[in-house]
């Protein structure tokens, strides 16, 4: 089991190196409360990622945050997801 893991930690570091590996890419979130953090996401055919991401948590609890992708010249993926703001609550 140690080599599978190994396997596995080495696949999670290219991911959040930037490399793209088996179509799936770590993506850097810039801004809102998950500031820093990494995305892993499977890019679509043509090779860009999801649009839009959904996040909650950070300092503002439960509530859902939007981040957007925009390419970057600085992240060695390429992309960035960058915040767009706190999503509107809704009714249930």
């Amino acid at each position: 089991m140690g080599d599978e893991n190994s396997e596995h930690l080495a696949l999670i570091r290219r991911w959040v190196a930037g490399e793209t590996v088996n179509n799936a890419v770590g993506i850097k979130v810039v801004g809102g409360p998950v500031d820093g953090q990494t995305k892993i996401v499977l890019l679509d055919e043509d090779g860009t990622p999801p649009a839009v991401i959904r996040k909650s948590g950070g300092s503002a609890g439960p509530v859902r945050h939007a981040y957007e992708a925009g390419r970057s010249t600085d992240a060695r993926a390429g992309w960035i997801y960058a915040y767009t703001g706190p999503e509107p609550a809704t009714e249930s």
